[in-house]
């Protein structure tokens, strides 16, 4: 299996910071693999997103949405 290249967050849209889809290689050491991710923040994951990009630590942290800068 190999990694998925989305860069981005899909909550924020943010630089989701994750290593594997830098480098291509799941076998890359990653922030997140030590992060405790809220539960909620996962469950706010558009379905068709889901187990294709990775939170940014902001959003993987967040029980609320980020407050928009409209």
């Amino acid at each position: 299996m190999q990694a998925k290249p989305h860069l981005y967050c899909p909550l924020c849209g943010a630089a989701n910071q994750c290593a594997p889809a830098q480098s291509g290689s799941l076998d890359s050491p990653c922030w997140c693999r030590t992060a405790q991710i809220n539960p909620a923040a996962l469950a706010r994951i558009p379905p068709e997103q889901r187990g294709e990009a990775c939170l940014c630590p902001r959003c993987a942290q967040l029980s609320t949405p980020p407050a928009s800068n409209d």
